[in-house]
């Protein structure tokens, strides 16, 4: 089997090179700049993605059975400051790569396996539920989606976009309501990363005992960015239905009891510290999913526990603090 990897520099698609190769998948990963330590047999091809032109020739050269379309602007705070380029990638950019797999049929039809078709995972966002209350948890793929930021407006319309896609043209579409996901190489712009670097940093003397915290009044559904991507690929090789697909743990973490796991990885004691320009604009008090539909369509199951998550998360940024 052919995979595309769109946003395979990104920390979700490096961690999908990694499983589709092992799986024996023979993996082409696209981006902006080239992926870091890529495993042997990876070929990488550098593209735009809001150059439809260059997606178009990318997809028609490929010609993938799979095309894991994960290239984002993926953070919601950073949307707040950057809303047009946030809209501009992730929808344009996935408008391009739906064109192109459209193209590629018309040019070729019947040259692909799945029946002549590309299977397409549009990989979209839990923040597309937008505010529900507690009551409504966990959230299954029916609920109601009330976006409150830029970029959780984006990846609603891209879900929208890849179904509608998948519905008018007859592509062979699915696409996820991804949760939240960590794991050692997450930029520390994400809230758990952040965190585990703090009192890494802590733990190592290279920073005061002061853990800086934007709100912790939240609950999210994590998981291990592993369980992840194994997800990714059994959505995409074993889901016989279109449509979305949550990829969550099924349980809420609470932010201040994630933050306890890591400061009492710190072995000292530590002073919490609100910093306001942490805290976004608008925010989600609880956000957890259901993913009855993940685990009876597609045979998966989660494998790391959230402590497992935090432990490594932690250990990582220990190991970065103890060598610079």
């Amino acid at each position: 089997m052919r995979s595309l990897i769109t946003g395979a520099s990104g920390f979700a698609g490096a961690y999908l090179v990694r499983e589709l190769a092992a799986a024996g998948h023979e993996v082409i990963a696209t981006d902006l700049v080239a992926p870091s330590g890529l495993p042997e047999g990876i070929v990488y091809r550098r593209c735009d993605l809001l150059d439809g032109g260059a997606v178009r020739t990318l997809v028609a050269d490929v010609r993938p059975d799979y095309l894991f379309h994960l290239a984002a602007q993926s953070s919601a705070a950073r949307s707040f400051e950057e809303p047009r380029p946030t809209l501009e990638t992730n929808v344009f950019g996935t408008l391009n790569v739906l064109e192109s797999v459209r193209a590629l049929h018309r040019a070729c039809p019947g040259a692909k396996t799945r029946s002549g078709k590309v299977r397409v995972l549009s990989v979209g966002s839990s923040e597309e539920y937008g505010r529900r209350p507690r009551s409504a948890m966990p959230l299954g793929e029916g609920s109601p989606i009330e976006p409150v930021s830029p970029y959780a407006v984006s990846k609603a319309a891209q879900t929208m976009l890849a179904l509608q896609y998948e519905r008018s043209f007859d592509l062979d579409v699915v696409a996820t309501r991804s949760f939240g996901h960590t794991g050692p190489g997450q930029d520390v712009r994400f809230v758990l990363p952040a965190f585990a670097r703090q009192c890494a940093e802590i733990r190592t003397g290279k920073r005061e005992p002061v853990v800086k915290v934007g709100n912790l009044d939240v609950v999210r559904d994590f998981l291990d960015v592993r369980d992840v991507v194994r997800a990714y690929r059994s959505i995409a090789e074993e889901a016989n239905e279109p449509g979305v697909y949550n990829v969550c743990s099924g349980s809420g973490l609470d932010l201040r009891d994630a933050l306890d796991f890591l400061v009492r990885a710190c072995g000292v004691p530590v002073r919490i510290k609100e910093d306001p320009r942490l805290v976004r604009p608008a925010d989600i008090p609880v956000l957890v999913g259901d993913n009855t539909r993940l685990r009876l369509s597609c045979g998966w199951k989660q494998e790391h526990s959230t402590e497992a998550m935090l432990g490594a998360l932690f250990e990582y940024w220990e190991r970065i603090a103890r060598e610079t």
